[in-house]
C-alpha cells in the first residue's frame, strides 16, 4: 500500500495523464486496488529501467522524471489510433512493440494479468500504458526502455 501510495503521487506530480489512463483501465477491469498496484509496479520498472540505462550513457547526468510526461495530445493521438484501427489490433501491436524493445516487462506483465479475473483487461492496460509514454518518448526524441 505505501508503494502504490508513492508512485501514485509521483504519477499525480508528473505524469497526470498516465495516472488518469491507469485508474480508469483498473475501473475497468475490477479489483481496482490489486489491478492499480499491478500498473504502479510497471511504471516503477520502466522508471528504473530509464534511470539505469542514463546512468549507464556517457554524458548523461542522473535527473528527476526520465520518464516522458504524457501530454493530453499524445493521449489524444492514441486514442485516435485506437479508433482507427480497433482495440484489439492496437493491443497486439503494442504488446509487440513491448516484447521487441523490453521482454522482461513484457513477462511481468503476462504474470501479473494471469493472476487476474480479466487477464486481456489488463493486457490491454499495460499496453495503452506502454504505447502512451513509447509515443511521448519518441516526441521528445527519447528512448524508452
Amino acid at each position: 500500500d505505501i508503494c502504490r501510495a508513492e508512485i501514485i503521487a509521483d504519477l499525480q506530480a508528473n505524469n497526470p495523464e498516465l495516472l488518469d489512463i491507469a485508474t480508469r483501465c483498473a475501473r475497468d477491469v475490477g479489483d481496482f486496488w490489486r489491478v492499480m498496484t499491478g500498473f504502479c509496479m510497471f511504471y516503477r520498472l520502466l522508471k528504473a529501467q530509464s534511470t539505469e540505462v542514463a546512468l549507464q550513457s556517457p554524458g548523461n547526468a542522473p535527473r528527476a522524471g526520465l520518464l516522458p510526461r504524457v501530454s493530453e495530445g499524445t493521449r489524444a493521438d492514441i486514442v485516435k489510433r485506437i479508433d482507427s484501427i480497433g482495440s484489439q489490433v492496437f493491443t497486439r501491436e503494442a504488446i509487440a512493440d513491448l516484447e521487441s524493445n523490453n521482454p522482461e516487462l513484457l513477462l511481468m506483465a503476462h504474470h501479473f494479468a494471469a493472476d487476474q479475473a480479466d487477464y486481456v483487461g489488463v493486457m490491454q492496460g499495460f499496453a495503452l500504458l506502454y504505447a502512451c509514454l513509447s509515443a511521448e518518448a519518441g516526441r521528445q526524441h527519447a528512448v524508452l526502455h
